[in-house]
This record gives structure tokens, C-alpha cells and sequence, in this order.
């Protein structure tokens, strides 16, 4: 049994496992490429051996492989490769006597990265196999930096991820107000944002938001209106004095093709009336105890386009009566635009039907019902996020 370690003089960098049950193959081999001094050499006799050294975890750049070995050939060797992931991802360069299309055939269709014939030619010896090799192991390496990129970047979005959990709302406390609420972010993270929180006095505010794209800038953007939106509405007691100062914030504080759509509610408990204005948000649906829905439909202008003092830009507050008993619906357009497998979208009626038929079941069950029917009309599939919630009052 061959099987030692070589190295290069200077800082070694890469790790080739030489596999070939002649020493004087693999001797030529080495002395081709040790004066590179940019690798050290594994030895390998049969495809045993690469197969122990390779389990036991020892980290290899590339696989110099003969075919026609004992024990385990190239072929085996090959074939078990296929079957470990891990593996299949260290690049081979086939090294063999077996100079026929059906050996070459199957050996590039297990995956290898380069054929070469033995007795090697001085060309192929001093210049096309040591390009080949340093090639191999170069793609090894970017490879395995991606896949390190990749991780820490999966890591510090599932760290994003739960720092957004903290965006959601609080279980609300309101007397005489029942709430509940699904979130679907189609990514890691998502653009939508919504929230109801009770300001002094005994007002509830409650908003829905949508921040134009998904993942880390639209979450950086939600963050946003979680920090600043309750202080403006308990300032100023009017939904559209507050989105008008969100507007500008989020002009001056966001990327040029940002935007934002929002409704924003402030509800006073004695009167039980609910001040809104919207800004280019999908109308609230209102679902009285008895009688037909409602739309609180008004046009408005996005979030972060233009100034307020622009003469395009206007936000105006309304005025609704929530009678005892009313449930307020509110929702982003990921839920109204959800796509069957015809393409046909869920719209408004759509979604004034799903609530009408699940409108007698209390507000947990009746988001759950509503969730089970987006699910099944869009099989699973969601290509935006998805906020739903419903307020009882």
C-alpha cells in the first residue's frame, strides 16, 4: 500500500489525490506539476483507498484517476462518486491506458472533468494537463467560496428574518376589539408591514403596508414605518397628516424606485368610528353583522414618489362608522393577486367571497379559513407575500 503525503516548497494551496496503482505513473505525474509549488500530492493505489481517505473527511481539490486498477477500479471508483454529493463536486481528470470511445464515453458521462491517455506526451505532460489541473481546482476553489458566501448569507438572512418577527404585532390588548393576522413572506423576508397599537385616550391605530420588492431593502423599509408611524399618528391624530410626513421621510431615507402603498386607521372607541386614509393601498374590506360588504375605497397616492407639498400628491382623511360587530378586513395584494394554475388572479371578488362564506367564524378561524382557500386556489404557490388581517369590533 502506497498511500503518503507530498508537498510542494512554499505555502501549499491545493490537494491532489493522485490514484494509480503504478508508482511510476503517479511518480510522473507528481514530477510534472511539483515544481509548480502550488500543490501537495495524495498517493493512492486502487480506488479503495481514495474511497477510505475521502470518507474519513480529508479535503481534496481534485482527483488524478486511472481506470485499470485492483481491488476498486476507476470505473467502481466512479460509480460510487455518483452516489455521495459531497463527492461529486471534487473534479476528476481520468488518466488511463483505455484509449476506446466506450471507456471515454463513460468516464465523461460519470462526470469527469478531462480524459487523457497514457503514455502522455511532453505537450500534454508540461502544458495542456497542468492548465487542465490548475483550471480544475481554481473552479474547485470559486466553487466552495460561493458556497461559503451562501451560507453566511442564508445565515444573516435567517438572522434578518427573526429580527422582522419582531415588526409583527403584539397581541392586541384593546377592549372591545378581537384581532387575528397571517403573514407569508414569499422570501426570507418580506415587504409587507402591519400593525394596530393603542395610542392615549383609548385610540387604536391599526395599519397595513406594502414595500415595492422583497428581501432585505423592503424589510429595511417596513422597519422603518414600525419606528416612526406611531409617534406621527399620536401627534397628529389624522391618518393623512401622518402618511404625508411618511412620505417624505421614506422620499428622503429610501432608494429612488421605492415606493409604498399603505391604509392607516385610527379608531375611536366611544363613537365607534374609524378615521382612514389610504395611499394607493387595495381597499379594506368591512363585513357588517348583517347586509353586504363593504369597500373603503378612496384614491390615494404612493408612499416615497413624489413631495407632499407636490400639487400630484394629496391624502385626505374619511370617516367610517364600525357598528358593534363589524369586521374589518385588511390585506396586501399579494393575497388579491394569488394566481390559479390558469393564470386567472383571485381579485376582490374573489376575496369578498371567501370572506362571506367564512363570516360567521371568529376572527383566528376565520383568517385560517381564508388561508386554506388562498392555498388551495393557488396550489401552494406564492409569488408575493401575503398579510391578512381581520379586526372584530
Amino acid at each position: 500500500m502506497s498511500q503518503h503525503w507530498r508537498q510542494s516548497r512554499g505555502a501549499p494551496q491545493a490537494v491532489i489525490m493522485v490514484v494509480d496503482d503504478s508508482r511510476l505513473n503517479r511518480e510522473l505525474l507528481i514530477s510534472a506539476l511539483l515544481p509548480r509549488q502550488e500543490y501537495r500530492f495524495l498517493e493512492c493505489e486502487n480506488g479503495r483507498q481514495a474511497v477510505d481517505i475521502l470518507q474519513a473527511g480529508v479535503e481534496v481539490d481534485l482527483i488524478l484517476l486511472d481506470l485499470m486498477m485492483p481491488v476498486m477500479d476507476g470505473f467502481e471508483f466512479l460509480r460510487w462518486r455518483q452516489e455521495h454529493l459531497a463527492i461529486q463536486e471534487i473534479p476528476v481528470i481520468v488518466n488511463s491506458s483505455l484509449d476506446d470511445a466506450a471507456s471515454l464515453s463513460s468516464a465523461l458521462e460519470m462526470d469527469c472533468y478531462g480524459y487523457f491517455v497514457k503514455p502522455l506526451r511532453e505537450n500534454e505532460l508540461k502544458l495542456v494537463l497542468p492548465l487542465k489541473i490548475r483550471n480544475a481546482v481554481n473552479a474547485r476553489r470559486m466553487l466552495a467560496r460561493l458556497r461559503q458566501a451562501n451560507q453566511r448569507m442564508a445565515q444573516e438572512l435567517n438572522m434578518a428574518a427573526r429580527y422582522q418577527s419582531f415588526l409583527l404585532p403584539q397581541p392586541l390588548e384593546a377592549s372591545g376589539v378581537e384581532a387575528a393576522w397571517l403573514f407569508k413572506p414569499c422570501r426570507e423576508l418580506g415587504g409587507d408591514y402591519f400593525d394596530f397599537f393603542p395610542l392615549p385616550g383609548g385610540d387604536l391605530g391599526m395599519v397595513v403596508a406594502d414595500v415595492a420588492g422583497h428581501g432585505v431593502a423592503s424589510a429595511m423599509t417596513a422597519s422603518i414605518l414600525k419606528a416612526l408611524l406611531p409617534g406621527y399618528l399620536e401627534r397628529t391624530h389624522s391618518p393623512a397628516e401622518t402618511l404625508s410626513a411618511l412620505n417624505d421621510d421614506l422620499l428622503n431615507l429610501t432608494e429612488e424606485d421605492s415606493y409604498v402603498t399603505a391604509f392607516l386607521g385610527l379608531y375611536h372607541l366611544p363613537e365607534r368610528t374609524l378615521s382612514w386614509c389610504s395611499a394607493g393601498h387595495p381597499p379594506p374590506l368591512c363585513l357588517p353583522v348583517n347586509g353586504p360588504a363593504r369597500l373603503l375605497s378612496h384614491p390615494g397616492f404612493l408612499l416615497g414618489v413624489f413631495s407632499s407639498q407636490s400639487p400630484l400628491v394629496s391624502f385626505e382623511d374619511k370617516q367610517f362608522e364600525l357598528g358593534l360587530g363589524h369586521r374589518l378586513v385588511l390585506y396586501t395584494d399579494g393575497l388579491t393577486e394569488a394566481e390559479n394554475d390558469q393564470g386567472g388572479r383571485l381579485g376582490i371578488n374573489g376575496l369578498e367571497n371567501m370572506a362571506a362564506a367564512a363570516r360567521d367564524l371568529p376572527p383566528q378561524e376565520f383568517v385560517d379559513q381564508l388561508e386554506r382557500e388562498l392555498d388551495h386556489y393557488s396550489q401552494g404557490s406564492h409569488t408575493d407575500d401575503v398579510a391578512l388581517i381581520a379586526m372584530d369590533f
